[in-house]
């Protein structure tokens, strides 16, 4: 918890708000390929076609902004397709795939605003540590190879004793507690409705399975259960953010 203290920010953090400039540049980057849920009929393609008007797009980002604004979870987001994608191409082996989670549409652009205003408000108040490389403009992985390579030489030369713990968390996106995820995007400022909304709707979502036979008719979700889903969904476009 001592760790979990709000920063002294130099800017203030961004608004819990999506404009309509910020709908049309959104949605003017996704890709209509890329796959949705949508189960109430909406898809990318659909939602793009609206950036492309005026009155559409500023009726479509009133509409995002009342649930990023006010923390409200929509029940059309809380229905979600899970499946089972290849991590290697033809390997079909159980442990060789990746579970993700497809959500709707304007959910998902919800949820890749808020990442995205969260690591550029962290870089304006310059809160990320320097060894963090993921997610970030203008840093490479290569450029951390060589970095650990250098740190390496270095203790060898100066003759010092060092470690080393390079950790790839397994299925890490599926282990984040809401409760501490809430903490972290508090600690940087972000504001609180946008990160209940996502986490909420997580929450109370319900999964269909899809596999070659189609989607399931039943669904799985933690209602009735004592703690709710937790994790924050493969796919989600505020995980790595997160």
């Amino acid at each position: 918890i001592q760790h979990m203290r709000a920063l002294p920010l130099r800017h203030a953090p961004p608004k819990a708000e999506i404009s309509t400039t910020t709908f049309k540049q959104g949605w003017k980057k996704m890709k209509e390929a890329t796959s949705a849920a949508s189960i109430s009929g909406l898809h990318m393609g659909h939602m793009k076609a609206c950036a492309q008007d005026n009155f559409l797009a500023e009726f479509e980002a009133a509409m995002a902004s009342l649930p990023y604004a006010t923390g409200f979870s929509p029940e059309q987001w809380q229905t979600g397709i899970t499946l089972m994608i290849r991590k290697k191409a033809n390997v079909d082996l159980v442990t060789k795939l990746r579970t993700i989670v497809l959500t709707e549409a304007d959910f998902n652009y919800c949820n890749k605003v808020l990442g995205k205003s969260t690591l550029e408000h962290a870089e304006r108040n310059n809160l990320l540590p320097k060894e963090q490389y993921g997610s970030r403009k203008g840093h490479n992985s290569i450029d951390q190879a060589v970095h650990k390579r250098l740190t390496y030489d270095i203790l060898r030369q100066s003759r010092r004793p060092g470690a080393l713990c390079s950790n790839d968390a397994k299925s890490c996106f599926d282990r984040i507690v809401h409760s501490v995820a809430m903490l972290a995007y508090r600690r940087l400022g972000m504001p609180a409705p946008p990160v209940k909304c996502m986490l909420e709707t997580i929450q109370m979502m319900k999964h269909h399975i899809r596999t070659n036979y189609g989607d399931s008719v039943f669904t799985m979700s933690s209602k009735g259960t004592l703690v709710p889903y937790q994790g924050i969904l493969q796919g989600n476009g505020a995980a790595p953010a997160t």
